[in-house]
């Protein structure tokens, strides 16, 4: 019989054993638990790690295309040593061409197409195309002068804002002191700059181009086609001859100008090579008109007596031909004495007279600028009333010149027409006389 002291020990050896390797086991379990959980999170992470960065990707990708507008007022950059530095604004809603890049996680800026600058790529969004801008500026006679800005400047088209950038910058004068601005081109448009924002002008050999010397305006009424009826046969003009002078100006390159230009061209802001101006009185008989000029890609003026008409609704539709003021209700001859048939705007008070023009303008939904005298007749308290009613321009009627205006010379208050007659007073090889 074996002793019972011999016996204990060894139970609590085995016990000791059987705790050990419970331990072990335990000891296992937790590390295999932990590893799966440590496994399981790792993987979590870098599942979450893999979709924030498709996410972000994907995000960096949404804003990127050959073609972006601005979503608001934002910084520009350029890159310097692997640092991207402010170097200005480029303001909402302006359209931006991009360089082809290849997209990752450290893209932060898109780069701008032909230029130094960068974007941040959260700024922009896509666009199918950019607008087209106008280029009727082409047209112009860039002036032998630069101008030279300021380290710091802003470009603007019309009143908003383009661009601002922080560096010195030298451009070619395309328009001259006009409003106390330069106008340049910038990115293919035509934009300006404020004269305090020019640090100097300077010579410069930009053109061999001449200006034209003097220029025609021609007064035309109404232009019919063979369904219209005209009755003042004088001042009728038939389609196809119409038709015949303007393919005359397309065919030899010459350059419509609208009021705008013409004003400009006169106070010697604007060159033009070779010029012609085309506008048209009264209001009646202009859609065959416009589409010629549409056809030949010309512009037109139309001076609209607004009180002869309710509805201006397809004056606002023309293609061609802009707007301008023909008075509301000074087109009346015989109302006074003087000038060539007494319209009423020669004896009318002053305060009716702006009262008359405001309004005229207001109907055709434009700002006061230009005007065609009823009639061609004026005096001086005529001008000093347009002049108080916001006016710059205004045409008269031959003047003894032939309608041919010269810059810097001309009053632009009186700027002589030629008036085109139908076929039986006026030929075409006499309407080809007087460009």
């Amino acid at each position: 019989m074996k002793n019972l002291d011999d016996i204990r020990p060894k139970k609590k050896k085995k016990k000791r054993k059987l705790k050990k390797k419970v331990y072990v086991f335990l000891l296992i379990f937790l590390l295999m638990i932990g590893g799966g959980c440590y496994y399981f999170i790792n993987e979590r992470n870098i599942q979450k790690k893999k979709e924030d960065e498709e996410r972000i990707l994907s995000n960096i990708k949404s804003h990127y295309n050959e073609f972006v507008k601005v979503d608001k007022d934002t910084k520009l950059y350029i890159k310097d040593n692997d640092k991207y530095i402010d170097a200005g604004m480029i303001y909402e809603n302006e359209e931006l061409a991009l360089d082809n890049i290849d997209i990752n996680l450290d893209t932060k800026y898109f780069p701008i197409k032909d230029k130094d600058y960068f974007i941040a790529y959260h700024d922009v969004s896509k666009i199918d195309k950019l607008t087209e801008p106008s280029d009727r500026y082409r047209n112009y006679i860039p002036f032998n002068e630069n101008i030279i800005t300021n380290s710091e400047f802003t470009l603007y088209d019309n009143d908003k804002k383009v661009i601002t950038l922080n560096e010195e910058k030298e451009f070619p004068i395309i328009i001259k002191d006009y409003e106390n601005k330069y106008f340049i081109e910038y990115d293919n448009r035509l934009l300006s700059i404020k004269k305090d924002e020019v640090k100097e002008t300077k010579k410069s050999n930009n053109t061999t181009k001449k200006n034209q010397s003097k220029i025609t305006t021609f007064a035309y009424h109404r232009i019919y086609d063979t369904n219209d009826k005209c009755t003042d046969s004088y001042i009728c003009l038939k389609k196809t001859s119409f038709d015949k002078q303007m393919k005359y100006l397309s065919d030899n390159n010459y350059f419509t100008l609208n009021m705008k230009e013409m004003y400009m061209y006169l106070k010697g802001n604007l060159q033009i090579e070779k010029g012609v101006v085309i506008t048209f009185d009264d209001g009646y008989l202009y859609k065959a008109a416009d589409e010629v000029l549409s056809k030949y890609k010309l512009t037109g003026t139309m001076f609209v007596i607004t009180g002869h008409f309710k509805d201006y609704t397809d004056f606002h539709n023309l293609s061609s031909i802009n707007l301008e003021s023909h008075t509301d209700s000074m087109h009346k001859n015989y109302q006074c004495s003087g000038g060539n048939q007494g319209g009423a705007i020669l004896c009318a008070g002053h305060d009716k007279i702006v009262k008359d023009l405001k309004l005229s303008c207001e109907k055709l939904g434009i700002e006061p600028f230009a005007l065609a005298f009823p009639f061609y007749d004026y005096n001086d308290a005529a001008i000093k009333a347009l002049k108080d009613a916001g006016f710059k321009i205004s045409f008269i009627g031959r003047g003894g010149k032939m309608g041919k205006a010269t810059p810097k010379v001309t009053d632009t208050y009186k700027v002589p027409r030629m008036t085109v007659w139908d076929d039986n007073l006026m030929s075409f090889n006499t309407w080809k006389s007087y460009l």
